[in-house]
């Protein structure tokens, strides 16, 4: 059969590149795995916990204790498959709606330009495509060194089938998905230790906003080790599980999470056959357009490169979409992108780190949720939002935030950097008709306030340094 965009995977940027391809009177096919009869994904399980303990509500720290004692994985579990069986009927109805096809099945590449699928009855049908889309998402990487049983020391991919909560936990890696694996069980009352071998998380994220992110893990329970290297992770005698470090100290758990690092789901799709070589991770390399050196094939989402988020913007889809037929891309948001931590981190545009080393004059403007107007944001008040702006033009330039509502936040501040806004953009009245984005009326505020006053400060006068006049001292003394 024939299409004309063939997506393989169907994480949300490939969704997107579909209604994008449908909008565009084009024939659309997507090709997904067969559906699991368990919790498969993360974002299942952070949502069943979210829900379960009351942690969007302002009564969650008073009654959390009580909510953790009565659940039971049961009740997780069952919620966290209703979370995702409602989440894909309602992708799939709005692709079926558009009139996509949705092929369930295995993959594999015959050529070019033609994939065969093969079904769980072991039928096989073959597609060809005159475009292919990657939207493929990452697996956990499985070292050989990592004695995995599934149970007591398991991988990403496997810890929303576990059949207990556990009262305590090794986290293994300092990335995006260790930190949401971290702060998802910490909420559900496992005791929570984090290590790595960087001294430092999420080089890509503000400083600022990922040392408020820290503290506010550390108060529910997750403790840091990092800049210790690993030798080895066991499983004791008593059933218990120990990563052993460097310099002879061990650290003990009911169980390790091996979260250190992601691959893309690239391995079993015979690249070769349609001329491509993923790299060492599995992923492919795209220009900014997401194509391929195979000029019909493009990659969207995680699969094609840093940072690995659960949620990097859908705008990739779009665009790609936008390329692969000629139609003229226009000024598309500013990529973005998001951890689906808790709480919720994303970010858009430049950071202060990068900033500084382009030697930009800018500026910060900055609100903690914590603060009595921000009551209005959803979940426990704790957060930040920041603004980062020219200090001349006052041009947006990044937008940080964390928060519960940080990936919906977000989007305001993205909007303004696609149509090269300004910070002064935030105090129109006309733009905030709900209470949700005063946190960005105060943030601006606070960054114009600083620029005032940095403006208004006596600027340090010159001294021309002159030297002192001495008299030389001979190095050579006289002797009698």
């Amino acid at each position: 059969m024939r299409y004309d965009l063939i997506i393989l995977g169907n994480d949300a940027s490939g969704s997107e590149a579909a209604l994008a391809a449908a909008r565009l009177q084009k024939r659309v096919a997507i090709v997904t795995s067969p559906k699991p009869d368990v919790v498969s994904s993360l974002a299942g399980l952070r949502e069943a916990a979210l829900r379960l303990t009351g942690f969007r509500k302002r009564e969650f720290t008073k009654d959390l204790t009580a909510r953790r004692r009565r659940l039971t994985i049961t009740e997780l579990r069952q919620c966290a498959f209703e979370v995702e069986a409602q989440k894909s009927s309602d992708c799939e109805t709005q692709l079926r709606e558009r009139g996509i096809d949705l092929v369930v099945g295995t993959v594999r590449f015959l050529g070019p330009h033609e994939v065969e699928v093969s079904s769980v009855a072991n039928d096989s049908q073959r597609l060809y495509g005159d475009k292919i889309l990657f939207a493929v998402g990452t697996q956990s990487m499985r070292p050989d060194w990592v004695p995995f049983d599934g149970e007591t020391i398991f991988d990403s991919d496997e810890s929303p089938s576990l059949d207990r909560i556990p009262r305590s936990m090794i986290v293994v890696g300092g990335g995006p998905v260790a930190l949401e694996s971290a702060t998802c069980f910490a909420l559900l009352g496992t005791r929570v230790a984090v290590v790595d071998a960087q001294r430092q998380l999420l080089d890509f994220c503000d400083r600022e906003v990922c040392r408020t992110f820290r503290e506010n893990a550390v108060q529910h329970g997750v403790q840091f080790r990092l800049g210790h290297s690993i030798n080895a992770i066991e499983r004791t005698s008593d059933g218990r599980a120990a990563v052993r470090f460097e310099g002879g100290k061990s650290l003990f758990a009911e169980c390790v999470l091996f979260a250190a690092s992601q691959r893309g789901r690239t391995d079993s799709l015979d690249l070769s056959a349609a001329g491509l070589l993923p790299d060492e991770q599995g992923r492919l390399w795209c220009n900014e357009f997401g194509q391929t050196w195979v000029k019909h094939i493009y990659g969207v989402g995680a699969v094609v490169g840093f940072p690995a988020t659960a949620s990097r913007s859908t705008a990739s889809g779009t665009r790609a979409v936008q390329h692969a037929f000629g139609q003229p891309i226009g000024d598309t948001l500013p990529v973005s992108a998001g951890l689906m931590t808790i709480p919720e981190m994303a970010m858009v545009g430049a950071t202060e780190q990068q900033l500084r080393d382009d030697l930009v004059a800018y500026e910060v403007g900055a609100v903690r949720f914590r603060d009595d107007s921000c009551d209005d944001i959803d979940g426990p008040a704790a957060g930040m939002l920041k603004l980062l702006f020219h200090r001349e033009s006052l041009e947006l330039l990044g937008v940080h935030c964390l928060g519960e509502s940080a990936s919906e936040l977000i989007r305001l501040g993205q909007t303004v950097m696609s149509l090269g806004g300004t910070i002064e953009s935030f105090r129109d009245e006309n733009i905030f008709s709900s209470a949700i984005p005063e946190c960005f009326r105060l943030a601006a505020e606070d960054g114009l306030r600083r620029l005032e006053e940095a403006l208004a400060a006596p600027k340090p006068t010159l001294r021309i340094w002159r030297p002192r006049s001495r008299r030389r001292r001979s190095l050579v003394t006289s002797s009698s």
